[in-house]
């Protein structure tokens, strides 16, 4: 089993704040503890740094200034970041292995961190019906667009009558940035005559953490019974 406890709730903070991203197991084989870093643009990982319990951490050259490495003990450490710049922004991820070589290394799920270069703003929700230019009996799509929010913390989801629904669902893999704001899109395929049940509801729902909860944003179509799209 994975021996990591680490949060994965995101952080969100104004700029110059200073974070602290802990970390902790339950193994006490496990004595190195590294910290890396994944930026948006990167799926790699960087190394920040790394170290025995009671004893110097060690720093990669252009992670020293910024962030310091800590740790009460061999099963617990952190990673703060001294005044958080939006350059932070990133996943952080921490991990153990035996001692440094060739060991396994267990990870924690990481802890995502923004820093805010603009005021949170939610976002609105809007879905566009089916287009009329598709075929008359074959799938329909609607399309739920929500834009205008910051930052890009954000999770789709999409209902039938109240019903949660999974197929016919595909969302864009992140939201799209422009100027201060981002935007996400998600659509929805349902048989013509799903779309035309006059007593269904369509819901999507954004869900969206403003740095101190989730919160929903929702739009709603109903089903065009007699209609010719």
């Amino acid at each position: 089993r994975d021996p990591l406890d680490l949060p994965t709730r995101p952080q969100i903070v104004k700029e110059g704040t200073e974070v602290t991203i802990s970390c902790s197991h339950d193994d006490s084989s496990l004595l190195v503890m590294l910290w890396y870093q994944q930026k948006a643009d990167n799926h790699s990982l960087t190394l920040i740094g790394s170290g025995y319990a009671n004893s110097a951490q060690t720093y990669e050259g252009q992670f020293e200034k910024q962030f310091e490495l800590t740790r009460e003990d061999t099963l617990r450490g952190a990673l703060i970041v001294r005044s958080a710049k939006p350059s932070d922004s990133a996943v952080y991820f921490c991990a153990f292995v035996v001692c440094s070589g060739a060991y396994p290394a267990y990870f924690g799920e990481g802890t995502r961190l923004t820093v805010l270069e603009y005021n949170v703003t939610a976002p609105t929700v809007k879905i566009l019906p089916p287009s009329s230019k598709e075929c008359k009996n074959k799938k329909k799509t609607l399309v739920c667009v929500a834009s205008g929010f910051y930052p890009d913390h954000v999770s789709v989801f999409w209902q039938i009558s109240g019903e949660n629904v999974k197929d016919g669902v595909a969302t864009d893999n992140n939201a799209v940035r422009k100027n201060e704001s981002y935007s996400i899109t998600s659509r929805l395929r349902v048989s013509a005559e799903a779309w035309r049940l006059p007593d269904r509801t369509f819901t999507c729902t954004v869900t969206f953490f403003n740095g101190t909860g989730y919160e929903p944003y929702s739009d709603s179509v109903k089903g065009t019974l007699g209609k010719s799209i």
